[in-house]
């Protein structure tokens, strides 16, 4: 059985999750925030860490105006996970970002983004992060 929010699915084989949901927070100072999950897998014989640090690269080349303002280890729902901040630009215009990747088990990774567009709004960003910081795992 596969759930989702609106119910479940019978699957009779082996299937990997890589479904994105998109929440967008109703009450926002700033229309088009939104708190992006995802979920990948580490490809054979990369750690944790490893794919931090090729998330980081990829940040750097591919977002214009690229800056990292904070980025630290912690956990989220007693999970490894690796917290960052960061801030670029889009057709001339900026993007606030916060983002969570959690090591869900010993291959898979649940990532957590939350975008603010047009830059960093106090309450928008104190929502996204309670958001993100609440997440528990399913038992």
């Amino acid at each position: 059985m596969y759930r989702i929010a609106e119910g479940t699915l019978s699957l009779n084989s082996a299937w990997h999750d890589q479904s994105i949901n998109v929440l967008l927070p109703q009450e926002s100072q700033v229309q088009g925030s939104n708190l992006v999950i995802s979920r990948d897998r580490l490809p054979l014989g990369m750690t944790f860490q490893d794919y931090v640090v090729q998330q980081r690269q990829n940040f750097g080349a591919q977002l214009a105006d690229f800056e990292m303002l904070s980025d630290t280890t912690g956990a989220i729902g007693g999970r490894e996970a690796q917290l960052m901040e960061m801030g670029w630009r889009t057709d001339g215009k900026p993007v606030h970002q916060i983002m969570a990747m959690v090591l869900h088990d010993q291959n898979r990774v649940l990532t957590f983004t939350g975008s603010i567009p047009g830059g960093p709004e106090d309450e928008t960003r104190k929502a996204l992060i309670s958001a993100i910081m609440s997440f528990t795992f399913a038992e």
